[in-house]
């Protein structure tokens, strides 16, 4: 008799043509918290494996319609549970002993066995299988929560956007693996336009609202792109691998949509406009001269009558 608890006990699989062989499987672990399930060729094993996810598998190294070796294979395939292995074998030549190592197996039981052994080694394996799950779920805890704080160091809490950290720390690495040939990379400067008369005339929320809106619309527009809160109402818009004029297109397609959206608040309904100054990068500026070249193109923007997009012309700068 054997635990039958599929949810909260181990599982073994053993895989043996072999009826005698999977008996004294099941008198070994008997007394055991495990659920013991039989396969008695490769095709059972597989479908086996798929449907109970085992922790340790017993596997025959010669079955009726494939050896184990080529077995294990497959069931490596259906396992999404790091199963281990013990072969199951009567030869004991090192190159059989070799070859199942090789394939990952953590050890081999020759055959004839006795219970006692079998049931050591299963314990001892199962054990270990306990702590290297255990350990894989820390690793896995451990892993979402540099996830989660490197998402948060790197990301304005209101947009989602990336913020400055971005900039200091990603951003120049990006470019340098998105040059190639005549294309470029331009930086956009984005401020929104007359954005305390917003906050003045429908509160904060409101304020918060156009942001986020028009935080959306931008990365709508700029998959394959980034998009940096910059601070405030402003937003820096990285184009890789761009031309002028797909650039500036792109810049004048997303000024024209936050133009004629409508973003409500409360009973409110009102619209925004923004304008973009737009530069080329230039790896002899550095980013930082290049970020402070499309802010004079976006202040000459806002000189001009605002909602538009302005190129940044060094010779204009010159007086």
């Amino acid at each position: 008799m054997y635990m039958d608890d599929k949810k909260t006990n181990q599982i073994v699989l053993v895989v043996d043509d072999s009826i005698l062989i999977c008996n004294q499987v099941q008198m070994a672990l008997k007394e055991e918290p495990v659920f013991v399930c039989e396969a008695h060729s490769g095709k059972e094993a597989v479908e086996l494996i798929r449907q109970y996810q085992p922790d340790l598998i017993l596997l025959d190294v010669v079955l009726p319609d494939m050896d184990g070796y080529e077995l294990m294979e497959k069931l490596k395939a259906a396992d999404q549970n790091d199963a281990l292995v013990i072969f199951l074998t009567s030869k004991d030549k090192d190159d059989d002993v070799v070859k199942g190592f090789s394939l990952g197996a953590c050890d081999y039981i020759k055959k004839p066995f006795a219970q006692a052994e079998l049931r050591s080694r299963v314990y001892a394996h199962l054990q270990m299988k306990i702590q290297k799950d255990e350990l894989n779920r820390q690793n896995k805890e451990l892993k979402n929560s540099m996830e989660k704080l490197n998402y948060m160091a790197f990301r304005d809490g209101l947009t989602g956007l990336y913020n400055r950290r971005y900039v200091v720390g990603d951003l120049m690495e990006d470019i340098r693996t998105k040059e190639s040939g005549e294309r470029k990379n331009v930086l956009i400067l984005a401020d929104i336009d007359d954005f305390k008369i917003i906050n003045d005339t429908y509160g904060h929320d409101a304020g918060d609202m156009a942001l986020v809106c028009i935080a959306n619309i931008l990365e709508a527009n700029c998959r394959g792109h980034k998009v940096v809160r910059w601070g405030g109402e402003e937003f820096l818009i990285v184009l890789f691998d761009v031309t002028e004029q797909e650039a500036y297109q792109l810049s004048e397609k997303i000024r024209r949509e936050i133009e004629a959206f409508p973003i409500f608040h409360g009973e409110d309904e009102f619209f925004c406009s923004i304008t973009m100054g737009l530069h080329e990068y230039q790896e002899k500026e550095g980013i930082e001269e290049s970020i402070a070249c499309a802010d004079k193109a976006l202040y000459r923007g806002k000189r001009s009558g605002k909602n538009r997009s302005v190129w940044y012309e060094s010779k204009e700068w010159m007086e």
